[in-house]
């Protein structure tokens, strides 16, 4: 199979979503907006694709008047002023819009937020690399667009999601939970190590991530180190043809041995962008991949094969 190059572009804009965390974190403390411009006023600029999302979830929708490349969720989002990529949005486009207030995650341009400073635009910078964030990240759009009070409500609708997905699992013990690969990419071979938030949506979801040990977030792996780690799951974070993965997979050196291709627990059928773009639907991300894991009840652990459904 050849390349999937668009769903390699969003996985390339999820992963510079997590590594775009630091230098805007420090910005904030000098630009977040004080007070909240009501709502029905505000014109607002989002610098990324899951802030995006957050904003339709918030019922902002109707505010947005400019977006990144790669904002497609929900369908409404498509119809929206592209202001660039988010690692490189145009100034130029940006004023001309008269945004009130816009808001990116950690990483973005400096001389983009110093701009927009001096032009008297509100910024608000969010910091994102684990559900803890996301939802302190949904407080602080709630307290600057003045819709704190949705806010919480989506957030403890998040949570309440969470936690019916532990129901599934939360009578097996953690030794007998299912070991978990997850294939962000397949050339090369790219996981997510005990950094990223793929790794806390494997253990909320009920499995135990083999590459929770290695140091980086989005690392590339040797494929003798997975036929070594013997995963009893395998998940593969990019659309694949319906039936070819799994026999792909097995046809790789050693990978015919692994538990997972031997029982048929190879998924493909999650949308990539539940499991990799922080924002709202990550919640539903963990749910399938616990029902895939156990069986939507609790007890039910059965051995889905790629593209089965629960």
């Amino acid at each position: 199979m050849g390349v999937n190059k668009g769903l390699l572009k969003k996985w390339c804009l999820a992963t510079a979503v997590v590594g775009m965390m630091a230098a805007l974190l420090l910005l904030s403390e000098r630009y977040v907006p004080t007070d909240a411009t009501p709502a029905g006023k505000m014109r607002i600029i989002s610098l990324a694709p899951n802030v995006t999302e957050m904003l339709f979830a918030l019922g902002l929708g109707d505010s947005v008047v400019g977006v990144t490349e790669g904002a497609d969720y929900p369908p409404e989002a498509a119809k929206i002023e592209r202001v660039g990529g988010f690692a490189s949005p145009s100034i130029e486009r940006m004023l001309a819009l008269s945004p009130t207030l816009v808001i990116g995650e950690e990483g973005a341009p400096s001389a983009v937020v110093t701009t927009l400073h001096k032009a008297d635009s509100r910024s608000l910078e969010l910091r994102i690399r684990n559900f803890g964030e996301l939802f302190d990240a949904f407080g602080k759009i709630g307290e600057a667009t003045g819709t704190a009070g949705r806010a919480a409500e989506v957030v403890a609708a998040m949570r309440a999601e969470l936690a019916e997905a532990a129901r599934l699992y939360g009578s097996v013990p953690p030794a007998a939970r299912p070991r978990v690969f997850v294939e962000v990419w397949r050339d090369p071979i790219t996981t997510a190590g005990g950094p990223s938030f793929i790794d806390e949506a494997i253990a909320l979801a009920g499995g135990v991530n083999v590459a929770h040990d290695v140091k980086q977030a989005h690392p590339t792996i040797n494929p003798e180190q997975v036929v070594e780690w013997n995963p009893d799951v395998i998940v593969l974070c990019y659309m694949t043809s319906k039936g070819g993965a799994a026999a792909e997979i097995a046809r790789r050196i050693g990978w015919a041995d692994i538990a997972a291709v031997k029982s048929g627990r190879v998924i493909n059928d999650i949308d990539p962008d539940h499991l990799l773009r922080p924002g709202p639907r990550l919640i539903k991300g963990v749910r399938a991949l616990a029902e895939r894991l156990y069986g939507p009840r609790a007890g039910e652990r059965p051995g889905l094969a790629e593209g089965a459904s629960p």
